[in-house]
């Protein structure tokens, strides 16, 4: 008995190229630029991104001033790197972190690095095995081509004493060395797809539904039209500026071009004739109305994009998300995607715990790096809108911080690091 398979095509194709010396990440090794491009044209696919990055990067960190800590001579603070990585695991499901050391082999400085950027070495290049290839312009946006010498190429994370000292002499002393990067890549061996790769044609969907109307609205939602008319003569019509002959629209198809538009639209057109015979004729032709193939169109790829991030509708859909009568839905959303993103918390948790656990001064005494999820709305479903409105007042009160807290936690419920929260 025979197995049949459907052939279906990996989504991501991984090559070496050894003109750069990297694991090309597709096969115009441009796969995450392509993907953002997607993205930033889908207004369900952006809005998913946001409110999942949003949700992994929480509040914050439950020591509330852990995140003013400054990481390097930019001014970058642990708020802004959590923020920053969310962002990135949010999409790629992976992010980057750029280590710098001191003389003692202490962390002296973190960097973020979009995951974008980065790339593997090709493991049959023994210059470039086991590094990480950084450049800002793999999709080639603002060059036609990539140079070499403007990639550069980084040691893995390894915060081990005898391994920097072989890095540093490799790279021939400290002046010269690059440090590391923390590459987080919850696959092996391979790139990640993004966080909702299975649905990315719906991204393009959605982009050009978008589109469509704005042609149409642009066009002032004019029927589609034919216009008849007796033929130009070449000589008298299509006469260039230097004599020659060419397609040269005429006086009265310049007056239609304007004539269109949707400032344009409801205007009065005068066309003059000769003769009976000369007179233009416009016929209408019915083409298939699309209005609902369109509106259900937009409603399934809606729906599967925001599956496809894994994002509670209720958190998406505006008309179903907002107002007071549903706040029990959306109550119970918030907690449902807390959930679902708390592994994602405890991984960046987990990273940031052991690349500072080598810094080079101590900057998180309790070593609690554990980030705070966002708190559930309190709405009309479950305390009412009297309830709603005292907590307002509550929190407006002129009254110590340390009350307010203990009001929160005691008398509506709120854990202690929530309440902290709704009161910084």
């Amino acid at each position: 008995m025979k197995t049949y398979l459907p052939q279906i095509e990996r989504r991501i194709l991984v090559r070496p190229n050894q003109t750069f010396g990297i694991l090309n990440f597709d096969m115009d090794n441009a796969y995450p630029q392509r993907m953002l491009e997607l993205v930033g044209q889908s207004p369900t696919a952006k809005d998913c991104w946001n409110k999942r990055a949003k949700f992994i990067a929480g509040i914050g960190f439950e020591e509330a001033s852990l995140g003013k800590q400054v990481i390097n001579n930019n001014g970058l603070t642990l708020a802004k790197l959590l923020k920053a990585v969310a962002t990135d695991k949010a999409l790629f499901r992976g992010f980057g972190i750029h280590i710098n050391y001191n003389a003692n082999f202490k962390v002296v400085a973190v960097n973020y690095v979009k995951f974008e950027d980065i790339r593997m070495g090709d493991a049959d290049d023994p210059a470039t095995i086991g590094k990480y290839a950084l450049y800002n312009d793999w999709g080639r946006k603002t060059w036609k081509n990539i140079t070499r010498s403007k990639v550069t190429f980084i040691d893995p994370y390894n915060p081990d004493s005898e391994v920097i000292k072989a890095q540093v002499k490799a790279a021939g002393g400290w002046h010269r060395y690059k440090g590391q990067l923390y590459y987080f890549n919850p696959e092996v061996n391979d790139y990640p797809l993004i966080e909702a790769d299975a649905v990315w044609e719906d991204f393009e969907t959605e982009a050009g539904i978008k589109t469509f109307n704005n042609r149409e609205v642009t066009t002032g939602f004019l029927p589609s039209t034919m216009l008849f008319m007796q033929s130009r003569r070449e000589e008298a019509d299509n006469v260039t500026d230097n004599g020659g002959y060419g397609n040269v629209p005429s006086q009265l198809e310049r007056d239609l071009g304007t004539f269109q538009g949707a400032k344009s639209a409801q205007k009065i057109i005068v066309i003059e004739y000769e003769d009976e015979n000369a007179k233009p004729e416009f016929q209408p032709y019915a083409i298939q109305n699309n209005d609902k193939l369109f509106e259900s169109t937009e409603r399934s790829v809606e729906a599967r994009i925001i599956k496809g991030f894994s994002v509670p509708k209720e958190l998406i859909n505006a008309e179903k998300s907002s107002g007071l009568s549903n706040g029990g839905e959306k109550k119970q959303a918030i907690s449902e995607f807390n959930d679902n993103t708390a592994p994602d918390r405890q991984e960046i948790s987990e990273v940031f715990a052991e690349i500072f656990s080598h810094y080079a001064k101590t900057i998180n005494p309790s070593g609690n790096w554990a980030i705070t999820p966002i708190p559930a709305l309190v709405t009309e479903d479950c305390m009412g809108v009297k309830a709603g409105n005292s907590l307002n007042q509550l929190l407006q009160a002129p009254i110590p911080t340390k009350n307010k807290i203990a009001a929160l936690v005691h008398a509506y419920g709120f854990k202690q690091t929530e309440a902290e929260a709704m009161c910084s």
